[in-house]
């Protein structure tokens, strides 16, 4: 017999009624082939068919004999579910660990899947669940000592940080991340309202340290060796300390009271600051040497590099750091009513070309050889850049100054066809196209080098052909005893967190050898956790209380004129609001985020919380077992790894209540042999008399 479709190509969408044949043919039949060939299929097929019965009778049995055998399931998705424990009633962890076993801590708490996304992609491990616990229970003050103690400067980096952290937050997966930058700057705000006593840290060693510099790296080891018992005293040039934040950093995005009022609360902490005194000139480093038991080096880069191209020494050229120096401590850079062209794609670029709108340049234009999508600026600063009117010209290298009588009239460009060659590497391919644009002013932004030569002068420090010191990149040595380094002067251009966690690095390694310790044996070096990249999720449908606060931001046209700031702030509403949005990943605390209920397909779980500051937890956690399919998906959503499953797979129940969970039940131990935890010496059946 057969069954064959029927020709269904002239309908159109699903049909309107089951069809009565199915797309299969099947043939059946018992002809065999006549003479011996028929003979010899006969038999073959009798032998196959006996061999297949006797392999079924004698493997092992298709059933199981219950409950002697059982089938092995997954212990991931086996049991009833239970709360490890839940906010208002469990105290989320806080990350307090000494600076000198801070990362052995940290390499813990990632191997045993403990640490959440947002502390471990932060270079300085920050602890951001503590800060955003503090802020929605409205305790600021205490948000800003526990981030202090690795962002040494929270008011300052809740401006102007890249915030790493953001990018992993688990909340990526469900709506938008948590505004942990934003809440770095709050709390330092209600910190600097409340000023709280500040103690300086107890002097424990007669051992002293020198620092060279008073940048964020310099700040960050003073801190943690303060911390540690010793006496430190820092060095710093300029008549005003803060490095790169203070020389480079514009004041639309870092407002120079803010930056000068957290170091003042750093020197109140007990550091010796001491400003105008440059190493070198003024205090020889063999001076340092000689007074001091170990010296830290954290100059970081003070010098634009200039490309070898016909015209760079025209007059009218000038580097990034030069350029930033003047607009900010001046507010004049002898570019007003002119045009500025600016040769570079990075921050450092973008920062030029907006501060030379507001010192009165009239046009702006900045080039670089990278696209529009893949400069390396962050994509914030670029859009705030064009919205203040800035031009970006993109995939173009600078080929010429264009120059009449020594002064520059133009900058001549040349097409970029590729910045990087086939394995990633930096290459770029140029064409033959060239474009000539007027311009005043050309400003140089591809990169800095440090000035060390002075530094060093007269001591056993040797410099490379290039002026870069030699310095172990792991341990933060130099090849001189006792002279470590740290910050951008090691690692080049990076970010001002990035800088920081070189400075605890360098304070280790500082504390281990005035101990007379292996700098390296028993030491863990900084872990690097990876996590996982989310896809910008689809926010059309998610309520408002869910969603991410908007930094407010001042108008393109009216900032680009002033050094006003540009990011207005949050208000002490919207910051609880936004502090109770963390899912407090990893801690097995619950905090109510409702998503195992929100993934459930069953609607076996309720869950209801207050968010009130101060008394802020979990109220209602509800479990009707009797709906429960035992998927794990709830589980498996769960942020903070509190809902677990039991593994208490045979279940009874004397009655369709005893199946209904409450909070306080979903906070049972665990034990026992009935999901409900009613058995033993405190079991009852319904009815029965407790």
């Amino acid at each position: 017999m057969a069954l064959v479709n029927e020709p269904r190509h002239d309908e159109i969408g699903a049909p309107d009624r089951t069809p009565i044949a199915v797309p299969v043919t099947v043939g059946v039949t018992d002809d065999f082939p006549g003479g011996i060939a028929g003979f010899v299929a006969r038999w073959r097929s009798l032998f196959t068919g006996l061999r297949i019965t006797g392999g079924r009778a004698l493997g092992p049995s298709k059933t199981l004999r219950y409950p002697a055998e059982k089938y092995e399931v997954s212990q991931r998705w086996r049991g009833a579910l239970r709360l490890q424990g839940v906010l208002g009633k469990n105290e989320i962890p806080l990350l307090r660990e000494p600076s000198p076993t801070y990362n052995a801590k940290i390499e813990e708490l990632y191997r045993t899947d403990r640490l959440a996304p947002c502390m471990g992609n932060c270079p300085a491990n920050v602890d951001a669940r503590g800060q955003n616990y503090f802020m929605a229970e409205d305790r600021s003050v205490e948000a800003y000592e526990l981030v202090r103690d690795r962002n040494i400067l929270p008011g300052v980096l809740g401006r102007i940080c890249h915030h790493p952290c953001e990018t992993a937050c688990r909340r990526n997966f469900y709506d938008e991340p948590v505004a942990i930058r934003p809440l770095h700057r709050i709390a330092y705000e209600a910190y600097t309202d409340q000023a709280p006593e500040i103690v300086p840290f107890e002097r424990t060693s007669d051992k002293r340290i020198a620092i060279i510099g008073a940048g964020p790296s310099a700040l960050a080891a003073a801190y943690d060796l303060m911390k540690l018992g010793y006496g430190v005293t820092a060095f710093e040039k300029e008549e005003k300390p803060g490095g790169a934040l203070y020389s480079g950093v514009p004041s639309y995005r870092l407002p120079r009271e803010v930056l000068h009022g957290e170091i003042d609360n750093i020197v109140a902490l007990g550091l010796d600051l001491r400003c105008g005194v440059e190493v070198g000139p003024d205090v020889p480093i063999e001076h340092l040497l000689g007074e001091y038991d170990a010296v830290l080096i954290a100059v970081g880069l003070q010098q634009s590099r200039i490309l070898p191209i016909p015209g760079n020494d025209s007059e009218g050229v000038r580097g990034a750091l030069e350029f930033l120096r003047a607009a900010n401590w001046r507010g004049e850079a002898g570019v007003k009513g002119k045009r500025v062209f600016v040769i570079g794609g990075g921050n450092v670029a973008v920062d030029v070309a907006r501060c030379a709108l507001r010192v009165g340049a009239t046009e702006v234009r900045l080039a670089c050889l990278e696209g529009d999508d893949e400069m390396p600026c962050h994509p914030w600063e670029l859009e705030e850049g064009l919205d203040e009117g800035m031009i970006a010209m993109c995939s173009l290298g600078p080929e010429e100054v264009l120059a009449e009588d020594g002064v520059v009239v133009g900058m001549r460009m040349r097409e970029c066809l590729a910045v990087f060659d086939e394995t990633g590497r930096f290459s770029p391919k140029f064409g033959e196209n060239l474009t000539d644009v007027p311009t005043d002013i050309v400003v140089f932004s591809i990169g800095q080098a440090p000035m060390l030569a002075g530094v060093v002068a007269g001591s056993d420090l040797h410099l490379t052909e290039r002026g870069l010191l030699p310095v172990d990149g792991t341990v933060f040595t130099t090849d001189h005893p006792g002279v470590f380094a740290c910050g951008e002067v090691v690692t080049g251009p990076g970010s001002c967190i990035g800088s920081i966690s070189t400075g605890h690095e360098a304070a280790i390694s500082i504390h281990r050898y005035l101990h007379d310790e292996s700098l390296r044996e028993g030491r863990v070096a900084r872990p690097v956790p990876t996590y996982a990249r989310y896809a910008v999720a689809d926010v059309d449908g998610v309520e408002e209380s869910r969603r991410r606060v908007e930094m407010p931001m001042a108008r393109g046209e009216d900032r680009a004129h002033d050094f006003r700031q540009v990011e207005l702030g949050l208000t002490h509403l919207e910051a609880l609001q936004e502090a109770a949005r963390c899912l407090r990943c990893q801690s097995e605390v619950c905090v109510g985020c409702t998503f195992c209920a929100r993934t459930c397909p069953d609607y076996a779980i309720q869950v209801e919380r207050v968010d009130d500051p101060g008394g802020r937890a979990v109220t209602r956690y509800d479990l009707d077992l009797t709906k429960c399919c035992f998927c794990g998906l709830c589980a498996e959503q769960c942020p903070t790894d509190a809902l677990r499953h039991t593994g208490q797979y045979e279940l009874s129940f004397y009655h369709r209540d005893l199946a209904q969970f409450d909070i306080d039940e979903m906070l049972r131990d665990g034990d026992g042999t009935r999901a409900t935890g009613r058995d033993g010496e405190h079991g009852h059946k319904v009815g029965e008399t407790q």
